[in-house]
């Protein structure tokens, strides 16, 4: 059983509880130089597509006394003036980078090295994360078209090399499975998981999402628990969730199988309301 930190928020008060969340982590910084960031960065589409520049900028805020490296490898099927996985020099969140004189690295021009996971797979993965000390996800929660959801486990499918990724897309290997060892790979010490407004249907506008408002915040060190309180608060919004359970989602189940974290959670109210 995972506590899973849980907040009633809005677009305008969801920085204070960024804020809250890291200070009362504030011991896991203690020791840590450095801190590599991983929003969620699919495309060029605006949150809740992709992270909220406003939390990237609490994030960043609060880290201004380390040596802070942002990152994530935007979606194999999106590409920017022809090339692949990449996003314009203007996006937002690179934009927030900028601000704060924080590099911003796009996973998919860096170096991959192939990592022995569960199964007999061979996950092709991102050596930037392993290079520092402490790593930070920030997730979006919403609907994914082949996973059903995405959150806090599914964020760390970035990592994953573009090609490797595409070949998961059409089922070599098992993309739920994929999912679930990557994070068992490659899990980061603290997640921010904003359910404030999320997408109903699909995980981007271009493929179908449906904006809608869902007013929570959550944070944790467990990527499944955070997912499994994710989907049970989703499914209010969503009634085509509605006869499902956190363990019917493929990749969560997985992950709870190996070890990645726990199906079974407690809210817990962060504000003591």
């Amino acid at each position: 059983m995972s506590n899973v930190l849980v907040a009633l928020e809005s677009a305008a008060t969801k920085r204070g509880f960024v804020d809250r969340v890291l200070a009362q982590y504030a011991d896991m910084f203690e020791e840590a130089e450095t801190v590599f960031v991983k929003p969620n960065v699919v495309s060029d589409e605006p949150y809740p597509t992709t992270t909220d520049p406003f939390v990237l900028d609490a994030v960043l805020t609060f880290l201004s006394g380390h040596r802070v490296v942002v990152g994530d490898g935007p979606a194999y099927d999106y590409s920017w003036r022809g090339k692949a996985g990449a996003v314009r020099g203007e996006h937002p969140l690179r934009s927030v980078c900028d601000d704060h004189g924080v590099e911003w690295i796009n996973l998919n021009q860096r170096e991959h090295v192939k990592r022995e996971a569960l199964y007999g797979l061979t996950l092709p993965l991102s050596v930037v994360p392993g290079s520092f000390d402490l790593t930070i996800s920030l997730p979006v929660l919403k609907r994914h078209i082949t996973c059903t959801v995405t959150g806090a486990v599914k964020n760390q499918f970035g990592l994953l090399d573009l090609s490797a990724r595409s070949e998961m897309h059409r089922g070599t290997p098992d993309i739920h499975k994929g999912i679930a060892a990557i994070t068992a790979v490659e899990p980061c010490d603290l997640y921010i998981l904003d359910a404030v407004e999320t997408l109903l249907v699909a995980e981007e506008v271009r493929h179908g999402g449906k904006k809608a408002f869902l007013g929570y915040m959550l944070a944790g060190t467990d990527p499944v628990a955070l997912d499994s309180a994710g989907f049970d608060l989703l499914k209010w919004r969503d009634r085509s969730l509605k006869h499902q359970r956190a363990q019917d989602v493929a990749h969560l189940a997985y992950a709870a199988e190996f070890g990645v974290g726990s199906l079974n959670y407690t809210l817990v109210d962060f504000w003591g309301q």
